[in-house]
């Protein structure tokens, strides 16, 4: 995104000077579902970000969504969720900083993002992430990176309404071009595992569909799991999260849990093993053994979370076969957005034609695809 266009921009639509700001979407390796239940995932930041024009206003505040063509002025902030649901981001993130007793003056925004919205790029989690760290070094607020991906959170969760783990606003602040993370969200530490990609490729094919069913299903299967966790706590294990849970423990509870929750657990806990296992493989560049992982981290969201859809499963099933295709999954919440696939560079067009036909002659569309590149995290432009 050129710095120039978005200054020029913001100065004709809303006047006077700006800073300039990004925050990139993410991919996940590998670790779906995992991050609310304290456990393990490997993000990665993409070269795909949100990017904010940000200044102080001195009377009405004006917003800008460039990409969604919406402009809106005022003079008292929003207190009740908007109809124009990318707004909330932003006050969710005032809201979060205030709660932090840091006092956000008017400001002026303008906001445009080359992320794919639905694509399970974690376009909002950019959003609010860019946010957070533009108020945090205009203000001098002095937050740490991780404070600046806990008030992301805090705005998600507490104000927008999703029960959404770190995982997406951390890796937002502190991704690493050419590294992935593997970050233990029980403890939020992390380690960078650099991306040997020679001669492989992130190839992305998404489904260009979300079914209703996923905002409302995320939040079920967050219950779900903290039921097992609430049962094995009234039984005096002391335990916070499925991170926490044994499988000796898990399997002490599966006469006593709902079945449905028991399988959700035990996904968990095998996800968990699978971030662990694809992170070695990835440090010593065992495509083999990183794939494998990947194809039990599909094979699970679909038979034990349920959170996959067919038309996930058919992307998935249209490369398994394929010698060039090392690895494939479904990333993200589920029930539409993309499929993540590690492939041989010589033969991404290949794989690209092929997957898009057999998608459109089962579905009668092709889905989009993206090439994707590791980008840096949150920064001033």
């Amino acid at each position: 995104m050129d710095k120039n266009w978005l200054q020029d921009f913001y100065r004709k639509e809303i006047g006077g000077e700006a800073r300039i700001f990004q925050s990139p979407g993410r991919i996940n390796l590998i670790g779906e579902h995992t991050d609310y239940n304290g456990g393990f995932v490997m993000p990665a930041g993409i070269d795909k970000s949100c990017y904010l024009a940000i200044g102080e206003a001195e009377r009405d505040c004006t917003l800008i969504a460039y990409d969604m063509n919406e402009k809106i002025s005022f003079n008292n902030c929003p207190t009740d969720l908007s109809s124009n649901h990318w707004i909330n981001y932003l006050m969710g993130v005032r809201w979060a900083f205030e709660k932090r007793g840091v006092k956000i003056p008017h400001m002026n925004m303008l906001i445009r993002s080359d992320i794919p919205i639905g694509a399970g790029l974690s376009s909002s989690a950019a959003l609010e992430s860019v946010v957070a760290y533009a108020f945090n070094t205009l203000l001098g607020a002095g937050f740490s990176k991780l404070e600046l991906a806990r008030i992301a959170q805090d705005a998600e969760n507490e104000y927008v309404g999703l029960k959404c783990g770190i995982m997406d606003m951390f890796a937002s602040i502190h991704a690493k071009k050419d590294n992935a993370m593997q970050l233990d969200c029980r403890s939020l530490e992390f380690e960078f595992v650099p991306l040997h990609m020679e001669g492989i490729s992130i190839l992305l094919f998404d489904t260009c569909l979300k079914h209703e069913l996923a905002s409302s299903a995320y939040n079920q299967r967050r219950e779900e799991c903290e039921s097992v966790v609430k049962y094995l706590q009234q039984k005096g294990e002391p335990v916070q999260t499925l991170r926490d849970v044994s499988w000796s423990m898990l399997q002490s509870a599966k006469t006593e849990v709902d079945p449905v929750a028991f399988q959700r657990a035990s996904f968990v806990l095998a996800e968990n093993q699978r971030v662990t296992a694809f992170a070695d493989a990835m440090k010593i560049g065992d495509w083999t053994k990183a794939g494998e992982q990947m194809a039990g981290s599909h094979a699970g969201l679909r038979d034990e979370y349920e959170v996959s859809c067919q038309e996930l499963d058919h992307l998935v099933d249209a490369v398994e076969d394929d010698e060039d295709v090392l690895g494939a999954r479904m990333m993200g919440g589920g029930f539409g957005g993309c499929t993540i696939n590690l492939v041989r560079t010589a033969s991404l067009d290949r794989v690209i034609e092929k997957t898009n036909a057999s998608y459109k002659n089962a579905f009668g569309i092709e889905p989009k695809h993206y090439i994707a590149t590791t980008g840096a995290g949150a920064c001033e432009l």
